[in-house]
């Protein structure tokens, strides 16, 4: 993902961006159609995600466990969980409660109900 610099319309956003944007804003209770003002926190949130992902780089692939609980969701929404998991707990890397309480906050459900280990 890549983050411009604070931009007035969403218009000059790839898919990625939006999708981060999107995610902050449902953190931020922000439901309906942001208001200048909400967007241009959400920018910040960005710009500080990617600034804490450039001074702290992931080290290698995410557990195991996070993949597999993971795989079934499109990029997009994994956008919007790393989104959510960063907004609650300031997380880049972060653990497999932190991911599951993102993605309650984003879908309003958790998948933790199917299985995620091998039979």
């Amino acid at each position: 993902m890549t983050v411009p610099d604070i931009v007035v319309d969403d218009s000059d956003l790839n898919h990625a961006e939006r999708a981060f944007l999107d995610a902050v804003l449902v953190c931020h209770g922000v439901r309906e159609q942001p208001t200048e003002s909400d967007f241009t926190r959400a920018m910040k949130v960005m710009i500080a995600y990617a600034q804490q992902v450039q001074d702290n780089p992931p080290e290698g692939a995410p557990s195991l466990i996070i993949r597999r609980w993971l795989s079934p969701l499109s990029d997009q929404d994994r956008i919007k969980i790393a989104a959510a998991a960063f907004v609650k707990f300031g997380a880049t890397k972060p653990t497999i409660f932190q991911v599951r309480a993102a993605h309650r906050e984003i879908f309003g459900t958790d998948l933790g109900a199917r299985a995620v280990l091998p039979a």
